[in-house]
């Protein structure tokens, strides 16, 4: 068995152009059946045959819209001849488009393990770290190495093979900034002290935004958040929103635990110990992620359309994947019809292709940027630091970030403080902080242009939001397809 999407033919739901009988069919045959035991359908067969098709309606986004089936591949053929006028869609799941930590691939043998280091983590103060994930590599290529979690006195001993140690890196959750090393000497014990976040320190997000002594934003906009859910946090206001997780409670739209949706809304608009690029803007959140898991395209595409209705102006989706989606790309249509415009990350593969939804020609492509001297010495930033430069040689496209041709905007991505849930404070990078920034930007240059906002939500109003937005954007001196038109700036 395998689910699938159903969804009409030419819209995300049906219309006045849609065969009768298709919109009978998901009204009163599928959409009482949803969370239900499985329906046994006819299928249409030769004279005097029977067959029953098994399937199961898990959930729906409208009544007479998208449906999330579960259907045996094998039975596929015979529903599309039975009930023709619909796009079947493989259910496909997508990542958040943060930088994932680096991982060991291969230990070395017992037999050529000559090197127990003992790792002590601390803060400045002495005091001991616990849970702070280490990955250590002696053979970095190869990804030979050894990793593991700090106990509660801060410690760790790794097995290694050989004292040489290519490349190290610390990650903690939250709190306190990461700690990178590379080709070093290491005998029997190393003490790592971590500096905690100072949220006044200038990162490269407020060293191109002083967000601080920005005042609010003069206009009600609202932002829709496809994450792993908002807050909760003493920065954040959250007005509204939707889990869109299957089986999940949809008023419970606070962060799942995992804080990637929390980081990106603060990025956009958290005001109180740290500020956002639009401080004031209404944050709609809807969770998409499950603890622990990728998210499916279904609720994606539910999130979109609930956003919609919601009547957000923008929408940040800090996720993706490689290849392309039928039904995001007919709810993110739908939005920019409703004078939406949708925010996407690039990706973070090493400079690969734009991945999806970024590369949709409706969407706004955003890669990540950085700049040298934004971040403490040591930090696992510094490993991001890679050609080309721009005008300013500090400027510098991150090494994670995708590239392409469907690249619209750069924003800095690159060691960014921002919230986490619980009222703390974590340090993340990749495309998915470089998205919200250029969201936050957009939506402070729109809040400026009230007779735009006013306009009837229609695809006119998309377009003139990406017409005044264009002529408030500088090149960095990059290259387009690294930096596209180049970075939002309020003047």
């Amino acid at each position: 068995m395998a689910n699938f999407i159903l969804l009409p033919a030419t819209q995300t739901q049906t219309n006045a152009d849609t065969n009768p009988k298709v919109k009978d069919f998901l009204t009163t045959v599928l959409e009482p059946a949803v969370k239900s035991d499985s329906l046994k359908l006819s299928a249409r067969m030769p004279a005097k045959q029977e067959k029953k098709i098994p399937v199961k309606v898990l959930d729906s986004i409208q009544e007479d819209g998208a449906k999330l089936i579960e259907l045996s591949d094998n039975e596929l053929a015979d529903f599309r001849f039975s009930y023709p006028g619909f796009r079947i869609i493989k259910e496909k799941f997508y990542k958040k488009a943060i930088i994932y930590r680096e991982a060991i691939e291969k230990k070395a043998k017992k037999s050529q393990i000559n090197n127990k280091l003992q790792i002590t983590v601390t803060d400045k103060e002495g005091n001991p770290l616990k849970d702070i994930y280490i990955v250590a590599f002696t053979d970095f290529e190869n990804r030979l190495g050894d990793s593991g979690t700090t106990t509660t006195k801060g410690k760790i001993t790794l097995s290694l093979k050989g004292k040489r140690i290519q490349r190290i890196y610390v990650y903690p959750e939250h709190s306190y900034w990461g700690y990178y090393r590379a080709s070093f000497t290491a005998t029997a014990s190393l003490h790592i002290a971590l500096t905690s976040i100072d949220i006044n320190y200038k990162d490269v997000l407020r060293y191109f935004y002083p967000t601080a002594s920005w005042p609010s934003i003069p206009a009600s906009i609202r932002v829709g958040v496809i994450d792993t859910g908002v807050g909760p946090h003493k920065d954040l206001v959250v007005s509204g929103g939707m889990n869109c997780v299957k089986d999940e409670d949809p008023k419970d739209y606070k962060d799942n635990g995992e804080g990637h949706g929390t980081h990106v809304a603060g990025i956009i608009g958290a005001s109180g110990g740290i500020h956002g690029v639009a401080a004031g803007v209404e944050i709609f959140s809807y969770r998409v992620f499950p603890v622990g898991k990728s998210a499916s395209n279904f609720y994606i595409m539910k999130a979109i359309n609930q956003a919609i209705l919601d009547k957000c102006d923008l929408i940040n989706m800090s996720l993706g994947e490689a290849e392309q989606d039928e039904g995001i790309i007919s709810y993110i249509k739908q939005a920019y019809n409703a004078g939406v415009l949708c925010f996407c990350a690039n990706g973070n593969d090493d400079r690969d292709k734009v991945s999806f939804p970024a590369s949709y020609s409706l969407s706004v492509a955003v890669s990540a940027m950085g700049r040298k001297k934004t971040f403490p010495s040591r930090t696992v930033q510094t490993a991001s630091i890679k050609a080309p430069y721009g005008k300013d040689k500090a400027n510098f496209i991150a090494d994670f970030s995708n590239i392409g041709p469907e690249t619209d905007l750069t924003a800095p991505g690159v060691g960014i403080i921002s919230t986490f849930p619980d009222d703390r404070y974590a340090i993340m990078d990749g495309t998915s902080m470089a998205c919200p920034a250029a969201t936050g930007m957009a939506a402070r240059i729109l809040s400026a242009a009230p007779e735009i906002l006013a306009m009837q939500r229609t695809q006119a109003r998309a377009d003139e939001m990406l017409k005044y937005l264009s002529a408030r954007i500088k090149s960095l001196g990059f290259k387009p397809t690294f930096e596209g038109k180049g970075i939002l700036l309020s003047e």
